[in-house]
């Protein structure tokens, strides 16, 4: 299995009007989960949207020690998004 782009080389990262996006589509793993857990511990964004190659199960855990709420969106036909929300901003 093939994992996606963060904040390292390929990746992107915009603001939108739901939020802070990150894609991360086509990174190399552990690449994902490293770029998505640096931006959430930046402490600057409570809502982030990730776009991923994968389902990131490896990243719920993490996400749930740090104090964020996950929640799948509708899918591009290339990927997975998530919504992460900060439960204690």
């Amino acid at each position: 299995m093939s994992c996606a782009g963060g904040t390292a080389a390929g990746t992107r990262i915009w603001t939108a009007g739901d939020g802070l996006h990150l894609d991360v589509r086509g990174l190399e793993c552990p690449g994902p989960l490293v770029e998505v857990l640096r931006t959430i511990d930046g402490g600057e964004a409570t809502t982030l949207i990730v776009h991923l190659d994968q389902e990131p199960l490896l990243l719920y855990p993490e996400l749930e020690d740090r104090g964020w709420n996950h929640e799948m969106l509708p899918a591009d036909s290339d990927g997975v998004r998530l919504r992460l929300t900060r439960l204690h901003p």
